[in-house]
């Protein structure tokens, strides 16, 4: 007896896969032994159905109908074809992972985000082209789909979601529709949503969102995505809000289960067993009551390493039935023994080989992307940080060669760390064939908490931490350099004149050096004078009132040495954000002290310009990992949690992040890929004379 076999009377019993599992023989093993339904983790949400390359290479054709790719998600489908195994189709539309230029003129993030008109016609493209697909290619396969997801924040409508913003609060209605519209017969639409079971968002979802869809009978089911923590909610709340929607007459899918858990003891498993129950036993109940349809149980992830919670939470969690070597936990058995007398109940052995937990057929994948941790556990204790870690995230070649490294810090006026800065500049150098680094490092967005030295010892960890795993990161005997955008220049800049008073309290790391190779400024910040200076990025750095030996110290054109590291420097006359006068003050020193270096002044462009090659101009930034602190800091804010905040500070941080400001429309101009778009190749050069 297995979990779909227990539960067939009642529900279907599904997992979350990743590429990774459906490569894995013994995982796959594991999902057709114990499950009648699974859903795509990621690779059935727009970000991987739509081609961006196709969308931004001929906008003007693809204006309306989008170009779509379903390479991905044909994996799967495969799969299931062949396994005779359901899927449930996750999701159409979302405000995340649906990438940002789909919402603007031309797919260009430069350019304004596209009218109501024009969005609603993507989306019916988007969603019949996806439809249309699965149910011509592989009809019968996916049995539900989750049309929107989390349309709901606060209480109300999630009025920062880009489409709520461009197509208003008929949005879901609109989806609906469409989805109904194409949707083969048989093939049920859910609206899917978090936290679910509070009455603030509950009441919401049933007055505002279901009600209008069942009214139109646009609408199959409700999803209750259940991620629930060890005291988290209280069973009573869940019972209540199931009860509640189950008397809409919808039917009724946990769609993404999982209940964190970060002991791997034997007595905090058994309470996680207990807790898995404890809610099996509320949503059977239900059931066998009709007082809700529950029809599918989905848990998200199928193993406890795959469970995307780690991530999330940054720390390791074991939030599931099964183990990493797919043998069940107390869970597994503490939920079977729901429908199975204990006697009845089946040893689960996972007696797999050891060459079938190894991936087979994976796609090819030149690169590795990971996240990276650089301060151990207790070290990092900035007080405005509101549980944020520095760390990098690592773009590797997928070999055993060694490659020189850069690690690269966007800028953003040491209030956050620019994306585009981040993405654009480590694809490019990555496709010249070096290891990169991206550093999310310490900014502060509510200028409170003044930055001091924190980035410089964040960026001196990073370079130590690369130089430690120098065999792990292929850097070997090759070179390492760092680059710097704007007020992250500054950083590197610092770096490079105070390297070697910069000391790591932590000996594992202090025995290995933090001067870089090479430093790359890019429109840098440089002084502190100010005649020249950026004053918002000194004044978050040092505070309304450093004193002289700070500013002294910051100002990085006083503080050249005999060992300071050669640098590349390279800025626009037009940058009307950072004077084009620090690159020159940095310039004159490096040439006084007789440092190497080489400085590009282009006649035009302005601040901010990252690559300026073509994937800039086409107006795509890449993903925001690099925005984490600023995101934790406004929710601290926003919940009265921010640390010295002024009213002033809360009402600007307020108008610019509450989702209803236009994104700023930045002028496109291709021929300055001639010039400032070449730095990225003298760059190449200069650092092959290293």
């Amino acid at each position: 007896m297995v979990l779909k076999t227990a539960f067939e009377k009642d529900f279907k019993i599904g997992a979350a896969i990743s590429l990774f599992n459906l490569h894995t023989p013994a995982h796959m093993e594991l999902l057709k032994a114990q499950f009648n339904s699974f859903t795509c983790e990621n690779d059935m949400k727009p970000q991987f159905f739509l081609d961006m390359e196709k969308c931004k290479e001929d906008p003007e054709k693809y204006d309306l109908a989008p170009a779509l790719t379903f390479e991905r998600a044909r994996q799967y489908l495969e799969f299931a074809k062949a396994n005779g195994i359901s899927m449930r189709g996750h999701t159409l539309a979302w405000h995340n992972q649906t990438p940002k230029w789909f919402f603007h003129e031309e797919y260009n993030e430069m350019r304004p985000r596209a009218d109501r008109e024009t969005m609603l016609k993507r989306l019916e493209s988007y969603i019949s082209g996806v439809l249309g697909f699965v149910q011509t290619e592989y009809p019968g396969i996916i049995y539900a789909w989750d049309v929107v997801n989390e349309a709901v924040d606060e209480g109300g409508w999630r009025k920062k979601s880009p489409w709520y913003k461009a197509v208003g609060e008929d949005f879901v209605l609109q989806a609906f529709r469409i989805a109904r519209k194409y949707a083969a017969p048989g093939v049920s639409l859910f609206y899917n949503d978090y936290e679910t079971s509070q009455e603030w968002k509950r009441d919401f979802i049933l007055k505002e969102v279901l009600k209008p869809l069942m009214d139109e009978k646009l609408v199959d089911g409700m999803g209750l995505q259940s991620h629930l923590v060890m005291d988290y909610p209280d069973p009573e709340v869940y019972k209540t809000a199931l009860e509640m929607y189950g008397a809409t007459g919808l039917e009724i899918h946990v769609t993404e289960m999982d209940i964190h858990n970060n002991d791997p003891s034997e007595e905090s498993q058994k309470a996680l067993a207990e807790r898995y129950a404890k809610f099996f036993g509320i949503l059977l109940d239900a059931k066998k009551s009709g007082k809700a349809n529950v029809t599918c149980v989905t848990l998200w992830n199928l193993r406890d390493g795959d469970s995307w919670l780690t991530g999330f939470r940054r720390e390791k969690s074991y939030p599931l039935l099964f183990d990493d070597k797919c043998e069940a936990k107390p869970a597994y058995y503490s939920v079977m023994e729901l429908t199975v007398p204990k006697e009845e109940i089946d040893e689960w052995k996972a007696d797999y080989p050891e060459e079938s937990f190894k991936p087979v057929g994976m796609p090819e994948n030149n690169m590795r992307f990971r996240p990276v941790k650089i301060w151990e556990e207790g070290e990092y204790d900035y007080p405005a940080a509101y549980g944020f870690v520095p760390g990098m995230f690592a773009y590797l070649h997928n070999d055993e060669e060694e490659h020189d490294c850069m690690l690269i810090l966007p800028g953003g006026g040491y209030c956050m760390v620019c994306a585009h800065e981040g993405e654009l500049t480590a694809r490019n150098f990555f496709d010249r064939g070096m290891n990169v680094f991206v550093l999310t490092y310490t900014t502060d967005i509510t200028m409170s908490v003044p930055l001091k030295k924190q980035p410089l010892w964040d960026i001196s960890r990073a370079v130590r931490y690369i130089r430690k795993n120098a065999d792990k990161y292929g850097l070997g005997s090759r070179k390492l350099i760092v680059c710097g955008f704007s007020a992250a220049a500054h950083v590197c800049g610092s770096l490079a004149v105070h390297f070697d008073d910069v000391e790591d309290k932590n000996p594992e790391y202090a025995k290995f050096s933090n001067r870089p190779d090479g430093v790359i400024l890019a429109y840098p910040v440089i002084t502190t004078d100010k005649k020249y200076t950026h004053q918002y990025s000194i004044e978050a750095l040092l505070g309304r009132e450093p004193s002289a030996e700070e500013l002294e110290y910051f100002s990085l054109e006083k503080q050249v040495k005999d060992n300071t590291p050669p640098c590349f420097i390279w800025q626009t006359v037009g940058d009307d954000v950072v004077p084009v006068e620090n690159s020159y003050l940095f310039a004159m020193a490096l040439r006084e002290k007789k440092i190497p270096f080489a400085h590009y002044v282009f006649p035009a462009g302005w601040h901010g310009m990252s690559t300026a090659d073509e994937k800039f101009f086409r107006g795509w930034s890449g993903p925001e990992y690099t925005m984490e602190q600023v995101w934790r800091a406004v929710g601290a804010v926003r919940e009265g949690k921010g640390v010295n905040v002024s009213e002033q500070r809360k009402a600007e941080l307020e108008a610019q992040f509450s989702g209803e400001q236009e994104p700023p429309v930045m002028p496109i101009d291709k021929s300055l890929i001639r010039d400032a778009g070449k730095w990225t190749d003298l760059a190449e050069v200069w650092m092959s004379r290293l």
